[in-house]
């Protein structure tokens, strides 16, 4: 939204103009703001967009099971299918998105057993992982060919996250390295980036608060010097506000206030207060897996926020993984769940499980909407791709994936439909992560398999 004064945007010279990152308070706290327009220079407005665009890759673990009756797919196509019961928690943003059915992955598919940590591997690569426990043979990851490409424009060129750690080594599924089933992102052939899953630590990744070194005892001693990353602030960042016009001094407070609830959710947490720079906690924050992905959905909406990054990705799990939902009555593992055998029972699980999936993803989707940014909202201007490593979990399938792509690129890309190929014509999912890429401005992307792009996709 652009402001919503009358006057002309306000413009500052000589060397007390703020800039567009800046260092708010001492010591050792460092808070960057959010894309303020007013702090973009009169003579760059005209020529750069108004709000950067992001990049969101989603994975989740064990397929989407589509056997019940519409489960997943919809039976009819374009703008006004019938929403499915997985995709129900969606039907409000359906504006928003689209549900892009009939696309192959056919390089996940693994040499012998082993679909789970190839198809994951494969998930934002489009390429066959070699079997090896050791010699790791990939590609380069759709998230990375972006970060090539304009990541160095923020302070993280990319941002993994996830829910689920563990090591990069050891066999995790039938001869398969563990570094195959624990990363979607790849930065080279044989280079997997690992997954941050503690929420402090994103925390400290986006606001660079965290001191090397660190040890618990010297972390409480900060948190109760700072009490809040931003209380050292207050005074600065209002003198700023005074200087921006009226829309941007109201997204600096909303910004700031998003920022201070966010820490107290951090702090309030035992993986918060026992964050130490370089340890991956082996369990999610608080053993409650539901509160660990909300969390996770605020904080990437706040690095994209903030600028921090932006490029993204998220594992909801890894491959195989064993989730139970208590809270949906479900105590049995998802993996176990997944192999159905057409089960009635087994089939209402995993249709639940993916119901609330879905509900998580629409919380991101619902986030990233309601901020601001120019005319349009964060959504408006980013891409996200969900997907996962088969497509039924019990037949380990790699055609047909179960595939959302989200957002709007700024106007570059078609939402609001069922978008449907003929499985006889073998369209692959890598020329829609193309696509993604194409529509934020990436030249020339080859991602894995690609062929180009699927001019069905673009606005």
């Amino acid at each position: 939204m652009k402001n919503a004064n009358t006057s002309p945007p306000m413009t500052y010279q000589g060397p007390n103009r703020p800039s567009r990152r800046m260092f708010l308070g001492g010591g050792s706290v460092a808070v960057a703001l959010p894309f303020l327009e007013s702090l973009v220079p009169r003579s760059a407005r005209a020529a750069a967009a108004v709000a950067p665009q992001r990049l969101v890759y989603w994975f989740i673990p064990n397929g989407i099971n589509g056997s019940t009756v519409n489960a997943w797919k919809p039976v009819d196509v374009g703008a006004n299918y019938t929403t499915t019961p997985i995709l129900m928690p969606l039907d409000p943003l359906r504006a928003d998105f689209q549900v892009v059915t009939g696309l192959e992955n056919v390089l996940g598919k693994p040499d012998g057993p082993g679909d789970h940590a190839a198809g994951t591997a494969s998930t934002i690569t489009c390429a066959h992982a070699t079997k090896s426990l050791t010699n790791l043979m990939l590609g380069v990851s759709a998230d990375q060919i972006a970060a090539k490409a304009f990541g160095s424009q923020t302070r993280l060129p990319s941002l993994q996250l996830g829910t689920s750690g563990g090591t990069a080594t050891g066999d995790c599924d039938n001869g398969y390295s563990c570094a195959y089933a624990r990363n979607i992102s790849w930065s080279g052939p044989a280079t997997p980036l690992s997954k941050i899953t503690d929420p402090g630590t994103v925390f400290d990744q986006i606001f660079k608060g965290f001191v090397p070194g660190q040890s618990q005892t010297d972390a409480v001693k900060r948190r109760a010097l700072n009490q809040s990353v931003l209380d050292q602030v207050t005074a600065e960042a209002n003198s700023l506000m005074l200087k921006l016009g009226h829309t941007d001094s109201h997204k600096v407070q909303e910004y700031l206030d998003g920022v201070r609830g966010l820490e107290q959710q951090i702090d309030g947490s035992s993986a918060g207060a026992q964050c130490t720079m370089g340890t991956r906690p082996a369990a999610a924050a608080g053993g409650d897996y539901q509160a660990t992905v909300r969390l996770m959905c605020d904080l990437m909406v706040l690095a994209m926020q903030c600028d921090a990054t932006r490029i993204i990705s998220f594992m909801m799990g890894n491959a195989t993984s064993g989730q139970t939902f208590p809270s949906l009555g479900i105590t049995d593992g998802h993996h176990s769940i997944s192999h159905h055998g057409n089960n009635p029972a087994k089939l209402a699980q995993l249709q639940l499980i993916g119901n609330w999936e879905m509900q998580q993803f629409a919380y991101l989707l619902t986030k990233m909407k309601a901020v601001t940014e120019g005319s349009q909202n964060m959504l408006y201007n980013s891409a996200l791709f969900l997907s996962s490593d088969v497509s039924d979990g019990a037949s380990h399938t790699h055609t047909e994936m179960p595939v959302l792509l989200a957002g709007h690129a700024g106007g570059k890309l078609t939402t609001g439909r069922h978008l449907t190929y003929a499985t006889t014509a073998h369209t692959k999912v890598s020329d829609l992560l193309v696509s993604m890429l194409t529509a934020v401005g990436v030249p020339s992307p080859v991602v894995g398999d690609s062929t180009g792009v699927l001019p069905e996709l673009m606005a």
